[in-house]
């Protein structure tokens, strides 16, 4: 308690000399979504509506809004104005009118009509588009006007979303979507895209990409306590429920509970497979949730005192470095005094690919200028895939978090496929084409052998990809150290030392020339190579083993009876001597 009270005291004169920071951008949501008939296969039970309440209700009050539906024709399912009440109803209401009855998939035609009024860029609003898509490019029968389209998307509709500083966050719903068109959109737009690989998954997909955009104010859920502080002015709950799960139930610290069939001052919005909770001026101190807990759940918060975190991007090459800082602010200005920062733990948590977690503190800037700054240098050779990152601060009497998820892949594709005979790979790379031009990569690969001799390999090009056959002649590790040269979509020239990749060597004795043998081993060479093509009769050997066998143990047989008789003889000499004497 003691604690909490220095807290409070400390943090006048902290705001007090704080320096002011600019109020943070407003937002223009832009949700594209896809309506063509092939979503009665990948989301048939229209999983989509109850997707969409969830980001409805999830953008900020005072933010900017639009839905658009698209099949052949693109369509306004939700006015683009501002967001509040009014507008969330209605919001709701164009979310029930999602179907899949459209014909074709016009994407060209979508983020045009989406981005109207996006002329130019704007330093006050952030501006992000939400694109869901179960396909490719498909604007008619003649697969010509759909490459000419799909260039378009690629050319100018992607240029004009860069100059209109707009981030594209797409999802895709199925293994047959374009995803090297929706990746590059993303990628140079500062984006994100993720597959959803069941239309069930699509509401935490989808809270992931408004969570990757605006990066909301989080306070963590560990357990089922968390603490609320009297710098909160409005929190928001999501609670993802499985089919069965027992209703959810909030509980304050000295008020009655809080339900859906109870909501009291709460905004309740349940649907399949959610529940999400507003309230505004919660009571400070320690809330409880009676409800299945999910590693997804979120507890959003609007609040004066702000944890600022960047450095990280949504995508990675497994050895880039990557400078993450943290930030508080209240009232959005900074806090830089030590008295109120000592009492304040800055920490980062690392989830690998794997879901192991790791935790590393953050070290306090030691430039004058960055005062107030945390850092941390994340350089560790990450694994290929998803990783995320929690940047939290925690005062154990209020704690604020940022997560961010992070795809690490290298540019070049690398397969190294095993064949039938052990010890022997086929090595593939080829250039993912939403970093890279495909055409005119070079790449330089070398084979070290277990014993440490390295030898250059070549490849050949064969059905899109950079290919050679490795044969091992020795037991351990091999690998193959690769380089390559490339250009990106802006003919930029990257080299790129991919390292090394493992494979597992297998002793095999190597050919010997019959020239180089001694002579009494050329001559049993030849002589083997002169029977080669012969079939053995083994019927005949085991003949001849028999009948050697038998005559051998004859021979035995009578030794043995001829020395027997010669024994008899000479006993009976000796017989015939003893008696004439």
């Amino acid at each position: 308690m003691l604690r909490f009270t220095w807290l409070q005291l400390l943090l006048i004169p902290a705001l007090l000399q704080a320096p002011v920071l600019a109020a943070g951008p407003a937002y223009d949501f832009r949700v594209v979504i896809d309506v063509s008939d092939s979503m009665k296969e990948t989301d048939p039970q229209n999983l989509r509506v109850p997707a969409l309440k969830l980001i409805n209700g999830l953008i900020p009050s005072g933010s900017r809004a639009g839905v658009w539906t698209f099949g052949k024709y693109v369509d306004m399912a939700v006015k683009w104005g501002k967001v509040n009440d009014s507008w969330r109803t209605q919001a709701d209401l164009g979310a029930e009118k999602i179907h899949s009855n459209a014909l074709l998939t016009n994407i060209e035609g979508a983020l045009a009509r989406a981005g109207v009024g996006w002329d130019r860029a704007d330093g006050k609003t952030k501006r992000i588009l939400l694109l869901l898509t179960d396909g490719k490019v498909d604007v008619s029968t003649d697969p010509v006007k759909n490459e000419k389209s799909r260039d378009k998307v690629l050319g100018e509709s992607l240029a004009a979303l860069k100059q209109a500083g707009a981030e594209v966050h797409a999802i895709a719903l199925s293994d047959a979507t374009d995803e090297v068109l929706l990746k590059q959109l993303a990628l140079e737009t500062g984006g994100s895209f993720e597959i959803a690989k069941t239309a069930a998954e699509l509401q935490k997909v989808f809270y992931r990409m408004f969570e990757r955009a605006s990066k909301p104010d989080t306070v963590a859920l560990t357990g089922k306590e968390f603490p609320i502080d009297g710098s909160i002015r409005e929190m928001t709950l999501l609670i993802f429920r499985s089919a069965n799960s027992q209703p959810t139930i909030l509980i304050p610290p000295d008020s009655p509970a809080i339900s859906a069939q109870k909501p009291r001052a709460s905004r309740w919005r349940s649907d399949q497979g959610y529940d999400l909770i507003t309230l505004k001026n919660p009571q400070a101190g320690t809330w409880r949730i009676d409800a299945e807990m999910d590693p997804d759940n979120r507890l959003m918060v609007v609040t004066d005192l702000k944890l600022e975190a960047g450095g990280l991007p949504a995508y990675s090459s497994p050895r880039d470095a990557h400078q993450l800082t943290a930030e508080l602010f209240n009232r959005d200005k900074k806090i830089s005094k030590n008295s109120f920062l000592r009492f304040v733990d800055f920490e980062l948590t690392h989830i690998d690919t794997d879901g192991s977690e790791k935790k590393y503190p953050l070290a306090h800037s030691s430039e004058r200028k960055d005062k107030g700054q945390y850092l941390y240098l994340l350089e560790q050779n990450l694994a290929e895939g998803m990783h995320s990152f929690i940047v939290s601060a925690d005062s154990r009497t209020f704690n604020r978090s940022k997560r961010f998820d992070m795809r690490v892949q290298w540019p070049v594709e690398v397969k190294i496929e095993p064949q039938q005979q052990a010890g022997v790979y086929q090595l593939k790379l080829r250039a993912r084409e939403e970093y890279l031009k495909p055409d005119g990569m070079v790449a330089e690969v070398d084979v070290e052998a277990p014993d440490g001799a390295r030898d250059s390999v070549e490849l050949e090009n064969s059905t899109g990809w950079l290919q050679t056959r490795v044969e091992t002649s020795q037991a351990g590790l091999y690998r193959a150290h690769i380089r390559v040269s490339a250009q990106n979509h802006a003919s930029e020239i990257y080299d790129i030392d991919l390292g090394s990749f493992s494979m597992l060597g297998v002793y095999r004795a190597l050919p010997v020339a019959a020239g180089n043998l001694p002579a009494a081993e050329s001559t049993a060479a030849a002589a083997a190579k002169a029977d080669t093509g012969k079939e053995t009769d083994w019927r005949m050997v085991g003949i001849v083993v028999l009948a050697v066998n038998l005559f051998l143990m004859l021979l035995i047989l009578g030794g043995w009876l001829i020395l027997r008789r010669r024994k008899a003889a000479d006993e009976l000499i000796i017989e015939d001597e003893e008696l004439s004497a």
